[in-house]
């Protein structure tokens, strides 16, 4: 599987000029991140492997991903998470109900990791949570060419990249792979879990940590994140993801203004889960109106 070049858009937002490359665009099943460092386990023969393995979150937008890879390759969908609500499980939605569809057979563990490793053999592929690992670097700089040729039909000057992370694996190898600044933020962890994120990849060109004073829970629904997602929407007209992207816009714009250059956001898709995250600010915020 090969994927073309995603859009490179100009745009504006709250009167800055700022430059979006489109991974959302690249594929129904592998839009994003999850295209790019998926890209070479989807063009492997792998001979030998009769099922994938992985572990993370009951929503994750990798375990689509992933459901997807297994039914195109006849192989067995094997995930683990920490739990799966009771709610979920009665009304499947989103990532996880359509890797459900695919076939995918989901264990809950609070050792997600260490029960995902044990349960491996010979005859397995295992995924690290997110897509984790060496193997993503080979799609990551593929993406970085592109960039690099986006900005210079653009004629950018002293351009950087933005993009919030879970792993951090693409900030990582986009940095590695590129002669300017990468910036990121944490978005699942604080900024030191996401240093020991990096660090168990690589230990040389780290991208830069963008912080902020206030903090937000992973999955935790926040309406000053669901609103400034719905402003985005409505002014750019770009459907962004609603678990990383509004955090990562709200770290984003309390630092742009001590950031020298040209912006450019990466939309690393993610929309699947968006059916579910909007399920949940309807129910909490709906239902405390009524209170």
């Amino acid at each position: 599987m090969r994927f073309i070049p995603s859009p490179f858009e100009k745009h504006s937002f709250r009167g800055r000029d700022i430059y979006v490359k489109r991974d959302d665009a690249l594929h129904v099943d592998f839009s994003g991140n999850k295209a790019r460092k998926f890209h070479w386990f989807l063009n492997q023969e792998f001979l030998h492997v009769k099922r994938v393995i992985s572990y993370g979150s009951n929503q994750s937008n990798a375990m689509y991903s992933l459901s997807v890879m297994a039914k195109i390759r006849g192989w067995e969908f094997i995930y683990f998470c920490n739990q799966i609500p009771s709610f979920l499980k009665e009304n499947p939605i989103g990532n996880y109900k359509y890797a459900l569809e695919n076939g995918m057979k989901i264990f809950e563990s609070l050792s997600k990791q260490k029960n995902a490793h044990t349960y491996t053999n010979s005859s397995d592929l295992i995924i690290e949570e997110g897509g984790r690992q060496k193997e993503a670097e080979f799609g990551v700089k593929i993406l970085a060419e592109e960039l690099k040729k986006d900005i210079q039909k653009e004629g950018i000057e002293n351009p950087y990249l933005y993009l919030p992370s879970g792993t951090g694996t693409t900030a990582l190898f986009l940095q590695k792979n590129l002669s300017f600044r990468v910036y990121t933020c944490s978005t699942v962890g604080g900024d030191e879990y996401l240093k020991e994120q990096f660090e168990e990849i690589s230990d040389d060109s780290f991208p830069t940590i963008l912080s902020s004073q206030k903090k937000y829970h992973y999955g935790k629904l926040y309406r000053e994140l669901y609103e400034l997602w719905a402003e985005i929407k409505e002014d750019m007209g770009i459907t962004f993801d609603l678990m990383y992207d509004p955090v990562g816009w709200q770290k984003f714009l309390l630092n742009v203004d001590n950031i020298k250059g040209t912006p450019i956001y990466i939309h690393q898709g993610g929309l699947i889960g968006n059916e579910s995250m909007l399920e949940r600010y309807k129910r909490k915020y709906e239902t405390n109106k009524n209170n």
